[in-house]
């Protein structure tokens, strides 16, 4: 654990996160490392600590500048195929403001999720379901969202329509995609206000920070 926070803390500086913040980030990928033993939540190349703060954490946090800023009360986030947690996680330790509702349809997925979610203490749901259909049907009587994430680069325009009974007018959605699949993602969404965010280093991979869609 010691090696993993020094790791962290010393990745997340630039971004102006504190040693609390990341002594909980590096918590939580201690948490992913040792369920990751039994379960396949991050492929065996990522499953040490330098890959997953290079490659899943610093990705994943990529996205605090294209959040919506504080808005006094609460935000929401739906993130859809929560998977191990990236990047819904890290965003939520960071934005203690943001209350989560993470989407996953493996079980044993879940279950490391609602582990996750108490053992740092985030306020998210976890909904074990199939995405949209089980899923929205559960979420039907919740409060709608603030904010879509999604890591899920094939089909996430797909995934931003099916998710807008879900969402509050004016949500904003953020998509771990390439820049190749911008044409297929904007003709998914006429109207749509789509902005491409590159990540840093990469040739096409980054965020699409997608407005007026809802």
């Amino acid at each position: 654990m010691t090696g993993t926070v020094a790791l962290v803390r010393e990745a997340v500086a630039s971004v102006g996160i504190g040693r609390p913040v990341a002594e909980r980030l590096a918590a939580y990928l201690d948490l992913l490392l040792r369920a990751n033993e039994e379960m396949n939540l991050v492929s065996g190349r990522e499953a040490v600590p330098e890959n997953l703060v290079s490659r899943h954490l610093l990705d994943a946090l990529e996205a605090l500048p294209l959040l919506p800023a504080p808005a006094g009360r609460r935000l929401r986030l739906l993130d859809v195929g929560s998977g191990g947690g990236f990047p819904a996680v890290p965003l939520l330790v960071v934005r203690e403001d943001v209350e989560g509702v993470l989407v996953e349809s493996t079980g044993k997925k879940a279950r490391f999720l609602e582990a996750t979610v108490r053992a740092l203490g985030l306020t998210a749901r976890v909904v074990n379901a199939r995405f949209p259909g089980p899923a929205l049907q559960l979420m039907r009587n919740a409060l709608p969202c603030d904010l879509l994430t999604t890591r899920a680069v094939a089909g996430a325009g797909e995934i931003v329509r099916q998710a807008r009974p879900a969402l509050v007018r004016g949500a904003v959605a953020l998509l771990w995609t390439t820049e190749p699949l911008l044409g297929d993602l904007r003709r998914s969404l006429p109207g749509a206000q789509v902005d491409f965010r590159k990540s840093p280093g990469a040739d096409r991979r980054g965020i699409a920070r997608v407005e007026c869609f809802t």
